[in-house]
């Protein structure tokens, strides 16, 4: 029996067009090759009639971007390598995509897919009802990825996040829907949806957010000393940040940016600006903060 050789190909569709550039010039291309155009890879197969695939049809019809169940968005026969072992082009979601890359980087991210059409239908509806309506046309990327569970693995950090985007898509796990028993743990699920989704949107355009990151410039992860935990929250609060400063070591810790902006992503999600008025009526940086986060989020495509 052959080995199956794989080539794993992960974030540049432009390495497929210029791999068929390469194999045939615009004065010798044969008849029967076909340079297919990359949105097609995204797209079910032309005769493809299932009712999966004419739900992602809609879909795109409807929103004008891309739904997905599989994170491999196409795998194709190449040929055989010189040991006579068939070889795959294979291109698989990649979160980490970035159009200045030069390089290609470690996908931390894996998925756990769904099998049936019931669970896609399901997390379509839940996709449609409980996030979309937060998300302008503005906002909307490229693709969607509904998925039963995220893993996210880098190092010795992992985790089963509830939402993940990138410049190219964003994935959304569905799979503890069916556990859910009442409307409260239902908004509760949304919210941890939209905080994940939030603070990872915020984090991609981290560019929008230059006047924000100013207020507390020059206090962004500073280890100090207090006397109190009242007196670390002050001091952080004083700097325009949220959440009560972590302990390192006996100190104090205030947060970096990116922990910054998903502090202000959950709170957006959980409290209202009355809320913000009364408990931080002391911390004008915080008010200035939280004016200039929403603010940036709905200029970004997000409603709030």
């Amino acid at each position: 029996m052959r080995k199956i050789a794989y080539i794993t190909y992960v974030k540049y569709l432009w390495l497929l067009a210029l791999l068929c550039l390469m194999a045939c010039s615009a004065e010798d291309t044969p008849d029967d090759v076909v340079l297919h155009d990359p949105s097609a890879f995204f797209e079910p197969a032309a005769d493809d009639m299932s009712e999966e695939a004419q739900m992602r049809r809609e879909f795109q019809k409807r929103y004008g971007a891309y739904l997905l169940f599989n994170d491999t968005i196409q795998k194709r026969y190449i040929g055989t390598d010189v040991n006579g072992d068939t070889v795959y082009f294979v291109e698989r979601l990649s979160l980490g995509y970035s159009i200045p890359q030069t390089a290609f980087a470690t996908e931390a991210y894996s998925y756990d897919l769904y099998t049936n059409i019931e669970d896609k239908q399901a997390a379509l509806e839940f996709l449609e009802n409980h996030i979309l309506t937060h998300v302008t046309g503005k906002l909307m990327p490229y693709s969607w990825l509904l998925c039963n569970l995220i893993h996210y693995n880098s190092g010795s950090l992992t985790s089963t996040p509830y939402a993940a985007a990138g410049q190219r898509a964003i994935v959304v796990s569905t799979g503890m829907l069916s556990r859910l028993q009442t409307e409260a743990q239902l908004q509760q699920y949304v919210a941890r949806v939209l905080v994940a989704f939030l603070g990872q949107l915020a984090a991609n355009n981290s560019k929008a957010f230059t006047e924000f990151f100013e207020i507390s410039e020059g206090y962004y992860s500073v280890t100090f000393s207090a006397s109190t935990d009242a007196a670390a929250d002050n001091y952080s609060r004083s700097h325009g940040f949220l959440d009560r400063a972590s302990t390192l070591w006996g100190n104090y810790s205030t947060p970096g940016q990116t922990e910054d902006l998903n502090a202000y992503a959950t709170y957006l999600l959980n409290y209202d600006d009355e809320y913000i008025e009364r408990v931080y009526a002391d911390y004008p940086l915080v008010r200035q903060k939280w004016a200039l986060f929403k603010r940036i989020i709905t200029e970004l495509g997000y409603v709030i």
